[in-house]
């Protein structure tokens, strides 16, 4: 949905990568959504060398990874990589997916994003009683809609500040970013002592030292904005879709897709 808003028009390839492969835990399937996410960065993957950024984008979206930026991507990694011609890329990816998987970061994101289990829907009503507010959400239901609401407007100013804190912390998590850092051993280093994680690379007989660290640009302290936002993502992936069942019916845009295809 939120490849869709605001402008899911602009969109050149929507992505393949699914959340649910790479917190399943599968060293397959997040390999999968590291691939995907390769192959359709837009603002979610980026991968930088010695501080230099060679690939992905800055400050907003990059272009689906196309021949031109594969080769750049692949003939920039031989100074680290030492693999045949053509397979730099996918062992990095390999090496992405098992410390993805054995750092267990995922796992602690995971446990964070749960605190939350109202959402949105439920934390607003919660916020507008801390803030001693009148709720503008309620303003405009129904009575049948507002019983929905009703044991949210009940609880106590701790139950209240609990549900607030939890989706914030919980919202906080959901929208942040992780890193990992690879550095690979010379020749001989047994790595003793060594407070890192490690990885070895059987196709080519490397070791890898990695950490991992994640971090959140964003605290959503002001809930009635991101409620707004809730709603537009909403709202334009049912228009998304509206605009995608229209093109399925059109004959004319079938066949000339069917040209393009071919």
């Amino acid at each position: 949905m939120r490849q869709i808003y605001p402008t899911y028009l602009q969109i050149s390839l929507l992505s393949e990568y699914n959340p649910l492969d790479l917190f399943s835990g599968s060293k397959e399937r997040i390999y999968k959504a590291i691939k995907d996410l390769f192959t359709t960065p837009q603002n979610n993957f980026r991968v930088f060398m010695n501080g230099s950024l060679i690939f992905g984008g800055l400050g907003g979206g990059a272009e689906d990874t196309n021949f031109g930026i594969a080769k750049a991507f692949e003939d920039a990694l031989k100074s680290v990589i030492q693999a045949d011609n053509g397979l730099c890329t996918e062992n990095l990816l390999t090496i992405v997916a098992e410390a993805v998987q054995k750092s267990g970061v995922l796992d602690r994101l995971l446990d964070v994003q749960k605190l939350d289990n109202v959402d949105i829907e439920g934390a607003i009503h919660a916020y507008y009683d801390i803030t001693h507010q009148q709720c503008m959400i309620c303003r405009e239901l129904s009575e049948e809609q507002l019983k929905r609401y009703t044991s949210l407007h009940s609880a106590t100013l701790d139950e209240s500040l609990r549900i607030v804190k939890d989706y914030l912390i919980a919202a906080t998590a959901k929208d942040c970013s992780f890193m990992i850092c690879f550095r690979p051993r010379k020749a001989g280093d047994s790595g003793s002592g060594s407070i890192y994680s490690n990885i070895y690379l059987e196709s080519t007989k490397q070791t890898f030292d990695f950490k991992v660290g994640s971090r959140s640009l964003f605290l959503f302290f002001f809930l009635h904005y991101f409620d707004k936002v809730d709603c537009a993502l909403h709202d334009s992936f049912g228009s998304a879709c509206r605009f995608r069942t229209s093109l399925e019916n059109d004959v004319d845009f079938q066949k000339l897709l069917s040209c393009r295809c071919c």
